[in-house]
């Protein structure tokens, strides 16, 4: 996987592309009807937001952090929609670059100060890129990438209060995080991701660290990435089975 391209005449070109497929297939098939809520609404919609962000980026404005969080929240339901009409008109050969377009734009915001209230769809493409990702440079910049949305998420997120659904967004960012950290080799990164982690998801750390510590094992590690994965699992000990 490329570097990920945070500027919005990338972003932009990114979500343009797969627009235009969207368009080129519900024309053949006719699947979406709705003219209010169809592609060429969507269309419109994001060419309009497109065209404000990169005038805020090419004046380097910085509006007021309520401000582009109303922004943000927007132009994340936009592309939520986006990801929708892709999956009903049955494309899912443009995953990867739905989730980059996701990621590119989710950080984007968070640079620019937004507070961050939807999120499922980027933790979902993170985990997607992560997966998909075997170069430890990539792995480190896309767990410190996670850690910087994490830090922008909204309150309300970072509490965390119902853990019923194990595919919430707080969850997820904060495993994958760990996990690219891991998969970079990295001690120093890991031992700033896992303290966060201690702090942000502790109910799940006995089963994470065990886990890692399993698989690295079977693997040849850096001595070093071995002792801070050991250190955090005596740490956080997974209780016994009963």
């Amino acid at each position: 996987m490329s570097s990920l391209a945070i500027e919005m005449s990338a972003i932009s070109n990114l979500a343009l592309d797969i627009m235009k497929r969207v368009i080129d297939e519900n024309e053949k098939s006719q699947k979406i009807n709705d003219e209010e809520l169809g592609p060429l609404a969507l269309a419109s919609a994001l060419s309009d937001f497109f065209e404000l962000a990169s005038g805020l980026e090419s004046q380097d404005q910085q509006l007021e952090s309520e401000d582009i969080s109303e922004v943000a929240h927007y132009a994340m339901d936009l592309i939520d929609r986006l990801e929708s009409q892709l999956w009903y008109l049955d494309i899912h050969d443009l995953r990867d670059n739905l989730s980059r377009l996701f990621v590119s734009l989710a950080v984007w915001f968070v640079q620019r100060n937004a507070v961050m209230d939807n999120l499922q769809g980027a933790a979902n493409s993170f985990a997607i890129l992560v997966n998909g990702e075997n170069n430890p440079d990539e792995l480190a910049t896309m767990s410190r990438l996670m850690d910087e949305v994490l830090e922008a998420a909204s309150d309300e997120m970072k509490i965390d209060e119902d853990r019923s659904d194990p595919w919430r967004p707080w969850r997820v960012l904060n495993l994958n995080s760990g996990v690219a950290a891991t998969r970079a080799l990295d001690s120093e990164l890991m031992r700033t991701i896992f303290e966060k982690m201690e702090r942000r998801l502790p109910y799940d750390l006995p089963g994470f660290f065990a886990d890692g510590k399993r698989q690295m094992d079977t693997q040849e590690v850096p001595q070093e990435v071995r002792d801070v994965m050991t250190m955090f699992a005596e740490k956080w000990p997974a209780k016994p089975p009963h």
